[in-house]
């Protein structure tokens, strides 16, 4: 069976389910199971097919059970629980993605028992501490980097366990039970426990692992509940049709969502899931905007500086002016207050920087792309030696730069030789100061602060991993529906107040995700009195979205709310032009040229309102209006030449399409040129004109014809005949083809 017909099985089945088809379901799943002998999952179908069998026979042989509904939804995830384990069987048998590859490899690879592990891993940790604090009071090498080795390689080792195993037998949820409680294994190798419990849950629903994420994410240690909490959404959303059938995770998600904290932290976590989805438009600005501007005026700014006269100023550390401003004459200035606006805001800001420093050996394992940042990693370690130690720290500890990015950043220093190394160590001591005021920041963090802090550094370390790992595609992206959590059964369950969901919706509108903009704002406006902004809103989002008769609705309810704003009136004025209701379009935009009279826009809009209505004198009269005002308006010259053509001013649509093609020629000038001179009977002048459009548009003769065709009507309505238009095209057709 190859792998896209198990995916298509495996999607028709999770559907069937999702409708409540448990018949064809089951069948489904009895024929997916015959590809693999194993008769266990085989007589689990067998009795849940009997099972259901025997609920509908009692049903309608009319015996009450009030246990019905509780059995009928036991029976669906009972479904889903045998459906899970029988794609893992095929997907394991016959797959060849990186990730299946790995679950078959792996049992071989195993240099330890799943029940000695979590005693390496303690006593790992004694030995490395004790190591690190010999070599700090001796002053002599010792066995740290031994030690960081091996414990690096029993990190791996606990990751692929809990990543690639199906069904945690009791060994294995004792490993993860010790390894989150005990006080000895490391804050690391606790993170990872929780990154692969997240993989292995997106690769198979697992309701016992869902219980143990979710008990993660009340975890003592903000960075393992914080990353439970990541974890967690994605999780949801993921599997969202089927939680409402497994109680014991809607009781625990009950008492989670119980902590306003926690609210908090879901709150903010959603934020920072959509900044994420800002990224690759960040990364896109930075490469073609900023970056570009910024190599344009180095030479100017080179020019400007005399290091010369510098050295003999009565003030060295004084700037010179005229340095700021050519950044804002460039525009640059306002670019680069924006890019540290997102920086400031939690966007992530640094993926296309490290996005090339992706390809070391360190980021062959997957483990290590979810590894929380440790100077005492095998690889470089020796970075934290000496002098640099402290300042290298401060930069490795900030906020900004996200776990993958700070190794990303280590790996590229230890490229360099050493002796350049020890250069930038000694540089780094004179920045003491920055140093104690960096520290001191971080100290004085609020505790929900440094929560943020950490999920969203791992929010940027998982988008780094599913768009850069090279085996990408072989994961579950979670990224895919982390604009979709509004939409979800669980988002109910959470418990926002109006307040929180408004904040959401706002922070959605204000980046331009309109579609969950509008789901938000419908909640609210579903369930509390209309306000004019939120009517306002919904109304825009409709628009941008292009449902032009749900935002006139919207925009219409505002209108109630408070007449006669000129906002509101010019968005009815377009949602009625847009919807080719120009009779209506055009009494709202004449209500806006009384508040506003010289708003060319405006004007030109009136002006073509009375072109759609065919008032084509009315139509002239306002755009001659925008004419007047503006200088080689070319557009309308363009206008007023279209009017007068279908006014019958045949003389003055020459004269102005004349004028527009000296300033700027374009091939619809010399079409409209066709259809004056084929309308005042010379059609050998019309060819000519025709000829030149076809030209000056690539020589499609295609869509030269569609748009004459769009045209032809207007010709009909001036005298000419099919029988005249026929001819004309077809002695064309001769000239260019």
């Amino acid at each position: 069976m190859t792998q896209s017909e198990i995916k298509e099985i495996y999607l028709t089945s999770c559907k069937l389910l999702e409708n409540r088809q448990l018949k064809e379901a089951l069948e489904k799943l009895q024929s997916f199971s015959h590809s693999i002998l194993v008769w266990q999952l085989s007589d689990k179908i067998k009795d849940l097919q009997e099972n259901y069998r025997l609920m509908l026979n009692y049903s309608f042989e009319g015996v009450k059970d009030p246990q019905q509904n509780k059995l009928y939804a036991s029976l669906i995830a009972s479904s889903y629980k045998i459906l899970e384990d029988v794609n893992e069987e095929i997907l394991c048998r016959d797959s060849h993605d990186y990730v299946f590859s790995q679950k078959r490899y792996f049992p071989y690879t195993k240099t330890i028992t799943t029940t000695e592990l979590i005693t390496e891993l303690e006593s790992g940790q004694t030995n490395a501490g004790l190591s690190e604090l010999v070599e700090q009071s001796l002053n002599t090498p010792g066995k740290r980097k031994e030690y960081a080795i091996q414990n690096e390689k029993l990190s791996e080792q606990l990751f692929k366990i809990l990543w690639l195993t199906g069904h945690y037998s009791d060994e294995e949820n004792n490993l993860i039970k010790k390894t989150l409680d005990s006080e000895i294994t490391s804050l690391s190798d606790k993170c990872l426990a929780v990154s692969a419990l997240m993989l292995s849950l997106l690769r198979c629903f697992n309701e016992e692992k869902l219980l143990i994420l979710i008990d993660c994410c009340t975890h003592k240690e903000d960075a393992v509940s914080q990353r439970a909490l990541v974890a967690l959404l994605p999780i949801l959303a993921h599997y969202d049709s089927r939680l409402k059938y497994f109680p014991a995770v809607r009781n625990r998600l009950v008492v989670l969502f119980d902590s306003g904290l926690i609210i908090q932290h879901i709150k903010h976590i959603i934020l920072q899931f959509a900044r994420t989805n800002e990224t690759e438009r960040i990364s896109k600005k930075l490469q073609e905007e900023i970056l570009p501007e910024m190599m344009k005026v180095a030479p100017k700014l080179r020019e400007k500086i005399d290091l010369e006269n510098l050295m003999k100023s009565d003030d060295p550390d004084e700037k010179n002016p005229e340095w700021q401003d050519i950044l804002e004459d460039s525009g640059i200035a306002d670019k680069l207050k924006e890019f540290s606006d997102l920086q400031m805001e939690g966007s992530d800001v640094y993926m296309s920087t490290f996005s090339m420093l992706k390809n070391y050996p360190f980021f062959q394992e997957v483990c290590n792309w979810f590894r929380p940042f440790d100077s005492n990693q095998s690889d470089i370690y020796e970075l934290f030696e000496g002098d640099g130690k402290s300042f290298l720290m401060a930069m490795m500890t900030n906020g900004y730069m996200c776990n993958s990015d700070r190794y990303s950043f280590c790996l590229s220093l230890m490229q360099m030789p050493s002796s350049q190394r020890d250069m930038m160590r000694k540089a780094f001591t004179v920045e003491s100061e920055h140093i104690d005021e960096m520290q001191k920041e971080e100290a004085i963090l609020s505790q929900t602060k440094k929560a943020e802090n950490i999920s969203n550094s791992y929010i940027q370390d998982l988008y780094r991993f599913f768009k850069l790992f090279p085996h990408k595609e072989d994961f579950e992206n979670p990224f895919d529906y982390s604009l979709e959590y509004q939409k979800s059964w669980f988002f109910n369950l959470i418990g926002f107040d109006y307040e929180e969901i408004r904040q959401i919706g706002e922070y959605y509108f204000s980046k331009d995700f309109y579609k969950q903009a509008l789901e938000l704002f419908e909640k609210i406006e579903n369930e509390t009195s209309k306000t004019l902004d939120l009517c306002q809103k919904v109304g825009y989002c409709y628009q941008k979205l292009g449902d032009f008769s749900s935002a006139l609705q919207h925009y219409q309810q505002a209108e109630i709310i408070l007449p006669n704003q000129k906002w509101t009136i010019r968005k009815i004025a377009y949602c009625y032009r847009m919807l080719k209701d120009y009779e209506n379009a055009l009494e709202y935009y004449l209500r806006v040229e009384e508040m506003s009279p010289d708003n060319l826009t405006i004007l030109t809009q009136i002006g073509n309102c009375f072109l759609n209505n065919n008032q084509y004198d009315e139509a002239l009269a306002y755009y001659f209006k925008v004419e007047y005002v503006t200088t080689n308006n070319v557009k309308m010259w363009r206008a007023i030449a279209w009017s007068s053509f279908l006014a019958g001013k045949l003389e003055q649509a020459t004269k102005f399409l004349e004028k527009a093609i000296e300033e700027k020629e374009d091939w619809t000038d010399y079409l409209n040129l066709g259809h004056i001179s084929f309308v005042n009977g010379n059609k050998k002048e019309a060819i000519l004109n025709y000829k030149k459009a076809i030209e000056l548009n690539l020589n499609d003769l295609g869509f030269f014809l569609e748009t004459f065709n769009r045209d032809s009507v207007y010709l009909k309505e001036r005298g000419i005949d099919e029988i005249e238009i026929s001819i004309v095209l077809d002695y064309l057709r001769y000239l260019v083809e």
